[in-house]
């Protein structure tokens, strides 16, 4: 192989690899993005249900820390009375499962008002995230409470 082929061979594997680099970092983003506007529909007086809606599949499930299975009418009527005044995502790591599929696992610290009684933990969360059309959607949430 000439040299000129070698160097033209190892410049378009840089760029593969940069690009590929680049599409992960875009990915993390897109994703960690996505999971806070989720968390953010429920900070204040009153969670954003409309909000939270439009960042769910049709066919979402949530698995809660106490070890209830939901879909998506069942976590709105949980979620009802539930607000948080603060929250903070630490340590997230994204995964590509799919061209159209992520997932993202980090711990979750929060503070807020269940029932009207002040609560404030640490979860270990998970979300897949599902693309449709140009839209990522929450397909399945999972919480484990820290010990």
């Amino acid at each position: 192989m000439k040299l000129s082929s070698k160097l033209t061979m190892a410049a378009l594997a840089g760029v593969i690899s940069l690009s590929a680099a680049a599409h992960a970092e875009d990915l993390n983003k897109d994703i960690l993005v996505r999971e806070n506007m989720v968390w953010k529909t429920f900070v204040g007086s009153q969670p954003d249900i409309d909000a939270f809606k439009k960042l769910v599949a049709p066919d979402y499930l949530c698995i809660e820390a106490t070890g209830v299975l939901m879909n998506e009418e069942e976590n709105v009527a949980q979620l009802k009375a539930l607000t948080f005044s603060s929250y903070e995502i630490e340590d997230p790591h994204v995964i590509r499962l799919s061209p159209k599929s992520a997932l993202i696992v980090a711990r979750v610290r929060f503070e807020g008002t269940a029932g009207g009684q002040k609560m404030a933990g640490e979860t270990l969360t998970s979300t897949v995230w599902v693309k449709q059309g140009e839209t990522w959607l929450a397909q399945l949430h999972q919480e484990t409470f820290k010990k």
